[in-house]
């Protein structure tokens, strides 16, 4: 395995910083990256269950960069780490330590049989974001439990796939989407493949399960 990744370009380089700049800001602390052929698949995980009794989704975002290796590579790093690496604008990065025992890693998204089920208008992604990010920060200072529950039940709750039979997705997809800078103007397009979700705009990819 490899222990460096070399990007394709300064563009590449440039969107991977700020996309894990966007991540760090969510509170994302690790990256997976996942190369396979010039592809660097780059995973963060925006929200997780807390523990065995947690109902709450997965939700991670993806961004696909190119890079110049053709090796195997599946790591997890620190998203500060890799960061502290982009700033010296090198398209060479010395990859950090990897990290083990990461728990949303353990089970990946499909990498094959994605099936159109519908789209959702990403403009109601921002609003649905904008709108949760304010009912969540209302709760601010009620204390720690309150603002969980609070929360998990605002990023719970369903939104409908347009086109779809009867599906939807929670809303932590627009909370991700929209801290991640995936959102535009147009319409994301959702796939499914066994239990996972992936709502997919012309800037990025989310997943959820």
């Amino acid at each position: 395995m490899t222990n460096t990744v070399t990007l394709a370009s300064e563009h590449d380089a440039a969107d991977l910083k700020t996309y894990l700049e966007r991540a760090d800001r969510l509170g994302c602390e690790h990256v997976w990256l996942v190369g396979a052929g010039g592809a660097l698949a780059a995973y963060v995980a925006v929200l997780t269950p807390q523990g065995l009794l947690d109902v709450a989704p997965t939700v991670l975002g993806l961004r696909i960069f190119e890079r110049v290796e053709t090796d195997h590579l599946d790591m997890v790093v620190q998203v500060r780490a890799m960061l502290d690496r982009l700033a010296r604008n090198e398209l060479a990065i010395a990859l950090p330590v990897g990290q083990a025992g990461i728990a949303w890693t353990g089970v990946a998204p499909p990498r094959g049989n994605w099936a159109p089920v519908g789209s959702m208008s990403e403009i109601e992604l921002q609003l649905t974001a904008k709108s949760g990010i304010e009912e969540v920060a209302k709760a601010n200072g009620l204390g720690t439990n309150i603002v969980t529950a609070v929360r998990e039940e605002v990023w719970r709750r369903p939104l409908n796939v347009l086109g779809s039979d009867g599906m939807s997705v929670p809303a932590g997809v627009a909370f991700a989407a929209f801290g991640l800078g995936f959102i535009g103007t147009a319409e994301a397009h959702v796939t499914s493949s066994a239990a996972w979700k992936r709502i997919s705009t012309q800037r990025g990819h989310i997943l959820v399960k």
